[in-house]
């Protein structure tokens, strides 16, 4: 079919995720293939690694960090990733004039925190499998006494941190299933929702 239609990527560490219309698909870097992409006229990219993939798709338009509205950065727009920006739009747009906390959880962990119209860095951490494969054992148990361990200690690091927040709670990423914070919101991909929001829709 010749649509017009636009198609928004999120090109990752790990995954490259991508909607048309309202149909989402996310598949690993591993195992993307082009043939995959559905048909489109244009695109819209936020890609933080894996930059050669954008020319498997049509007419690109990449997105980068610039200021937004109200929101003000706590950090030079130049080096903060696209991803987190898109987030911080993605809640900013959902919850105007509220405090919240994002976590994206995934190759990396980001926290990032708006309080009164203001962004706060909240900090990057090694995600769930980079902590597992900063270290190699011999034997099963070890091995997995680490995997346990080090899912643990990252599960209750990011419960902390949103225990101690007073504000809504978003998590996205997908590596979200690790924590289950009952006061939080659950989002897909805010990155996507971000690149909805600056795309006009």
């Amino acid at each position: 079919m010749a649509s017009k239609t636009c198609l928004l990527i999120d090109i990752g560490n790990s995954n490259v995720g991508w909607k048309i219309d309202n149909d989402y698909s996310s598949v690993n870097i591993k195992d993307f293939q082009p043939s995959a992409i559905p048909r489109h006229q244009f695109s819209v990219i936020a890609c933080v690694s894996n930059h050669q993939l954008i020319q498997h798709f049509s007419n690109p338009t990449i997105i980068k960090p610039k200021p937004y509205k109200g929101l003000i950065f706590d950090y030079n727009l130049e080096q903060l990733g696209v991803d987190r920006f898109l987030g911080l739009v993605a809640g900013y747009e959902k919850y105007p004039e509220q405090d919240f906390m994002l976590v994206d959880i995934g190759t990396f962990v980001t926290i990032d925190m708006v309080q009164n119209n203001c962004h706060v860095d909240g900090g990057i951490a090694p995600g769930l499998e980079h902590l597992q494969m900063s270290k190699t054992f011999t034997g099963n148990d070890s091995r997995q006494s680490w995997q346990l361990g080090t899912e643990n200690m990252l599960r209750d690091t990011i419960e902390k941190r949103c225990d101690a927040f007073n504000g809504l709670i978003l998590i996205t990423g997908g590596g979200q299933a690790i924590v289950d914070i009952k006061q939080a919101e659950y989002h897909q991909n805010l990155v996507i929702t971000g690149l909805e929001t600056i795309n006009g829709k």
